[in-house]
């Protein structure tokens, strides 16, 4: 939970993006959550409802924070308390996913001209091959690993 800082520059539009239309939107990507509830106002939207882990939170976040209009979003989403892994218990992230990867260790990182996945995972991973990764953890948001645009803010999860 927390309040999301996404581009500034973003136009508002006449109250922001509609509510139901970012709900749809979520629907359509897939993403699960229960009763989810969506309220945006002077550019924050306020998301709330029982995501089916912190992994599938992040991705709404990130998929309702890349509408134009939506300057901020304060994620009030709730998730089951199995999903929530102590830190001093935790096991490793899974290498097939991120379902249960460390959420506080994701990098919301705002993609400038010029960037690609690769050079996305050279500068923060330190290798551009482990670009799968960056695009693995932004599904379905992504369709294509070559179609990223200025402006948009990515999940990167850790290593």
């Amino acid at each position: 939970m927390g309040i999301y800082s996404f581009i500034k520059d973003k136009l508002l539009g006449h109250g922001g993006p509609d509510p139901d239309a970012i709900k749809a939107q979520v629907a359509k990507l897939g993403l699960s959550v229960q009763n989810f509830g969506v309220t945006v106002a002077d550019g924050v939207a306020t998301l709330t409802g029982l995501a089916a882990n912190r992994a599938e939170a992040s991705k709404i976040v990130m998929a309702v924070g890349n509408n134009d209009g939506i300057q901020k979003v304060d994620n009030q989403m709730r998730v089951p308390l199995s999903s929530v892994t102590p830190a001093a218990t935790a096991a490793p992230a899974p290498a097939a996913g991120d379902d249960h990867a460390d959420e506080d260790a994701v990098v919301f990182y705002p993609v400038e001209k010029g960037d690609t996945l690769s050079g996305i995972a050279k500068r923060l991973y330190g290798n551009a091959s482990l670009y799968p990764r960056i695009f693995e953890a932004n599904k379905p948001m992504l369709s294509d690993p070559d179609k990223i645009y200025p402006g948009q803010v990515l999940r990167v999860p850790p290593l």
